[in-house]
């Protein structure tokens, strides 16, 4: 382990991931059957039985759920549903083409892997929060491809998601998302682009203190959304290994995860910001721009009281067709944006196509929706407390 600079760091002791090998596969089963008991450890799962060595199945029943950084038991009143294709699904249409390998890893970074330091619970005022549009869903805008070099995972830990506080509400909202890949996997240019800063927020600040994301690269795209210039942000880099005015295309080498700056551990963090680049206020949840994996679809999601006034902290439970419980958020200050084209305080990537079942409670009352998925869109839902 790398001896760590403190000098800006709110912590004391920084750990590595297992596995920094990047191994996809593990060629014997006792290294199978080794990470998946790790896995489960790390994960806070229910006493489930371990895997038969046979990593296929592992990938696709485990690796979901511990994900979800939730015990597999879903709520009581959720079911697993079942997947009928219906005949006019109400999905937005992608505005862009892409080809993006979503690769999941056997050994991912724990969900404690935090980009901020601890703060007290935020406590806004529903006033303080913009209304929401009256449109109910939109267009997509997949502009991003997988940020985390082939072979390492390219999943979001739930546990602390844009605009989230993070596991037992600790952590300071979130303004980006945070992969589960360990310290040296190389990070890789989500779009075409320029090279719009790069090296330690030291010199230039982009967050809300100097030294916040460490070693650092901004991307200012290509491709334009609409009037907009979009931005991707890539905080807490090990190594960074591009120039400021470089062109760069899709894929192409940036840097290494790290843990520099505000950091707990190593890990990938990513921002999308619009029209603003160093403005740590104009950021946009970026699982509605990462284009989602093969046979996956994203959810935008909405949760307002009867006035139509955003409801902060809400946790919406999800179950789909894979049989794994997820959960994310209500977005928990006015500091973290909607999207322009949603309107939503709460998303997430990766969802099997499908049905999935939502539940919350608003107000004291248990809401109910189901939605339906389409592989490569976004399905939009709103869920209205009374």
């Amino acid at each position: 382990m790398k001896q760590q600079d403190t000098r800006h760091k709110t912590q004391d002791t920084r750990h590595k991931t297992q596995d920094t090998n990047g191994d996809y596969f593990p060629t014997r089963a006792f290294r199978l059957l080794l990470s998946a008991f790790c896995f489960l450890l790390a994960a806070c799962t229910s006493n489930t039985a371990l895997p038969t060595p046979d990593a296929t199945a592992y990938l696709a029943t485990r690796v979901a759920e511990a994900l979800s950084a939730m015990p597999s038991a879903a709520p009581a009143t959720l079911t697993v549903p079942a997947s009928p294709t219906p005949t006019t699904p109400q999905t937005a249409t992608p505005s862009q083409t892409a080809t993006v390998t979503l690769t999941p890893s056997a050994t991912l970074t724990p969900t404690e892997t935090a980009t901020i330091t601890p703060t007290p619970r935020p406590t806004p005022l529903l006033s303080s929060f913009p209304l929401p549009p009256t449109n109910l869903g939109g267009v997509s805008h997949f502009y991003f491809g997988n940020p985390i070099g082939e072979g390492y995972s390219a999943f979001i830990g739930s546990a602390y998601r844009y605009g989230s506080i993070g596991p037992g509400q600790r952590f300071a909202p979130h303004h980006g998302v945070d992969f589960s890949s360990p310290e040296g996997a190389p990070l890789i240019a989500v779009a075409a682009g320029t090279i719009y800063y790069a090296g330690n927020d030291l010199e230039k600040q982009f967050g809300p203190q100097p030294d916040f994301y460490g070693n650092l690269v901004v991307i200012q795209l290509a491709q334009t959304w609409g009037a907009h210039v979009v931005y991707a942000l890539y905080g807490h880099m090990d190594q960074v290994l591009v120039q400021t005015g470089q062109i760069v295309n899709q894929g192409d080498l940036l840097g290494t995860v790290g843990a520099t700056g505000v950091a707990l551990g190593p890990h990938p963090h990513l921002e999308a910001r619009i029209d603003a680049p160093e403005s740590y206020w104009d950021t946009r949840n970026p699982e509605l721009w990462l284009y989602p994996g093969p046979g996956y679809g994203t959810l935008a999601v909405r949760v307002v009281n009867a006035n139509q006034r955003y409801l902060p902290g809400v946790r919406v439970a999800l179950l789909c067709g894979d049989g794994a419980a997820r959960y994310m958020d209500t977005y928990w200050y006015n500091g973290v944006n909607p999207d322009n084209e949603y309107g939503e305080n709460a998303a997430m990537m990766n969802l099997p196509a499908g049905y999935c079942n939502l539940e919350a409670t608003i107000l004291g009352t248990l809401v109910q929706e189901r939605v339906y998925l389409t592989a490569g869109e976004v399905a939009f839902v709103e869920l209205k407390g009374e």
